[in-house]
């Protein structure tokens, strides 16, 4: 009897979250992103479905195995339609192809007509017609009234405001044993900062997944078995780095962290900025720990691996800068990492705090922001999670924390004043710095103190061959821990 692999890929995921700043916004957009791969398609599947013929269900996408065509194609009829009324403003692309024995041959198949058809527009329904009164967020039409509270809805927002008291995700990403109480889920971005109004948007997926499956992926069994196990590591992660920054006796009030993704390899949240880089840290920890041991272990064995790894890139952000712009900031730091790392088997960190009002890419602003007098470079990272595993010149995020740690000690209070003078007049004349850092070494000959200095100061040949330097980025993570700009 011939089966039909089915695959559907959703897209606009960022733009349906991001589409405005309300973070009320964002979580009912995140909770129902997170529906449509289970519970909307298993409703359209209806009493026929079967949990044995799932293969990948997360992160907006959607492989299924069909033993009826007929019941494959009013899938492909239906799904569509559901998923544009559920969640107005999103897109979904489908595919079918025969599933032949070689189970990596049909999902390269099935991905290659996927692709094809992101490549056709879809009509949206959320157009509407000149002359309609419009919402201010999103520009688009009104549709929904709130009697109760006096508000108009376009269809997206509307749909988005129905989900986002469900706290599901939330409860994924912290841990079933975490008890969650609507008063504890942030739903305004103001109550998510600390003493400062920074938060950072933390962006993070595994490395070389392609790779494995490639080798894996002939057996459908191993395929599915990898793709549920390395949720469950996600998501196993993710509860533990929840717990590393959680307080010992939980939080007093609302928890200032607020999953929007967290499926397969993939990790997204906001969350309060001096919280950001030891939650990812320990994200990345736990998820190389969590897949190389119980069920993945084996699996990966057949793939010549004993571990997985992954990227993570961190954009700090004031909480009235627009969510869209940090997130997509966040991604792009992430693939920075993943493109400057040596190998796959390696986990390392990309961050940067936003300074202006403008974004383009983040090559942009290492040319405007990063870049000195004569060509020398502020941008030293990625960091990396492991001592041993970093290139050449590069730090980890230990020595990351440890220098930000330093800096902040009373006694070094000079020191930090003197490298801020130093990166000013790098920006200006590299002559002048030269001097400055000789007469601020010259200033703190304690062997403790020089040794601070040039690990700030020395440089490293990056990879466009240039010198880079290490001192901006631990400011810049100094500032974020310690300013303080709120009253206690």
């Amino acid at each position: 009897m011939t089966k039909y692999l089915y695959g559907a890929s959703v897209q606009g995921i960022q733009q349906f979250i991001f589409q405005t700043n309300e973070l009320k916004d964002i979580v009912g957009a995140s909770e129902l992103v997170e529906s449509i791969c289970t519970e909307l398609f298993r409703k359209v599947v209806g009493k026929r479905w079967k949990e044995a013929n799932q293969v990948i269900s997360a992160a907006g996408n959607v492989k299924y195995i069909f033993e009826d065509r007929a019941e494959c194609e009013e899938v492909v009829r239906n799904f569509p339609r559901e998923v544009m009324t559920s969640a107005p403003g999103v897109t979904i692309s489908q595919a079918v192809v025969e599933l032949g024995n070689d189970f990596v041959k049909s999902v390269n198949e099935l991905e290659g007509k996927l692709r094809s058809q992101r490549n056709k527009p879809c009509k949206s329904i959320t157009v509407g017609r000149l002359g309609l009164n419009r919402s201010p967020q999103t520009g688009l039409p009104i549709t929904e009234l709130d009697e109760k509270k006096e508000k108009e809805y376009d269809a997206s927002t509307y749909a988005k405001r129905k989900h986002n008291k469900v706290i599901k995700l939330c409860q994924k990403s912290f841990g079933e044993k975490v008890d969650l109480k609507s008063s504890s889920i942030p739903f305004d971005v103001e109550k998510m900062t600390g003493k400062n109004d920074w938060i950072a948007i933390i962006h993070a997926d595994g490395n070389g997944l392609g790779q494995i499956v490639q080798k894996i992926g002939h057996n459908i069994e191993d395929f599915r078995q990898f793709s549920k196990e390395l949720n469950n590591a996600t998501i196993a992660a993710a509860n533990d780095a929840f717990r590393k920054v959680s307080p010992e006796h939980g939080w007093e009030q609302t928890i200032p962290i607020r999953p929007i993704v967290l499926g397969g390899d993939d990790m997204t949240v906001i969350i309060r900025g001096e919280l950001a880089i030891e939650y990812v840290t320990e994200f990345m920890k736990k998820f190389e720990q969590y897949s190389s041991e119980g069920n993945l272990r084996p699996i990966l064995e057949k793939a010549g691996m004993k571990r997985l790894t992954a990227c993570a890139g961190v954009a700090f952000i004031k909480s009235s800068y627009p969510f869209y712009y940090g997130y997509a900031l966040a991604e792009q730091l992430c693939k920075y990492a993943k493109k400057t790392e040596p190998h796959t088997s390696t986990s390392s960190l990309m961050f940067h705090k936003v300074q202006d009002s403008f974004i383009n890419n983040y090559e942009d602003i290492v040319q405007r922001e990063l870049k000195t007098s004569e060509g020398s470079s502020f941008c030293f990272g990625p960091y990396y999670l492991n001592e041993g595993e970093q290139p050449n010149g590069y730090y980890t995020i230990e020595k990351l924390y440890s220098l930000c740690q330093k800096l902040g000690e009373d006694k070094n209070e000079g020191i930090k004043t003197g490298i801020r003078q130093w990166l000013t007049l790098m920006h200006e004349d590299e002559a002048k710095a030269i001097q400055r850092l000789k007469r601020l070494k010259t200033l703190n000959e304690d062997k403790d103190a020089v040794s601070i200095i040039e690990a700030l100061t020395n440089s490293r040949k990056g990879n466009e061959k240039v010198q880079a330097y290490p001192a901006y980025d631990v400011l810049t993570y100094h500032t974020i821990l310690n300013q303080q700009t709120k009253e206690k």
